[in-house]
């Protein structure tokens, strides 16, 4: 009997956060969508920057490199 209560405890808190979860994500999204129409109707063209190209070359610097001779010698 006691596994059947706590079984049907943890179903109740499963179906309680799915809930929850919905219920905010639904609330989240609405203030996005609330967000977006107040943001077009007080935003025109002319405020919105244009976008700026971005050079197609671009490298890291490259370090200059210096000769370097090495000597190995075998000591036998």
């Amino acid at each position: 009997m006691l596994h059947l209560y706590f079984g049907a405890f943890d179903i109740v808190l499963y179906l309680g956060g799915t809930y929850f979860a919905l219920v905010l994500s639904k609330a989240i999204c609405d203030s996005m969508d609330e967000g977006e129409v107040v943001q077009a109707v007080t935003t025109t063209a002319a405020e919105v920057a244009p976008m700026q190209p971005i050079p197609a070359h671009l490298a890291a610097p490259v370090a200059k490199r210096e000769d370097a001779s090495v000597k190995v010698s075998i000591n036998s």
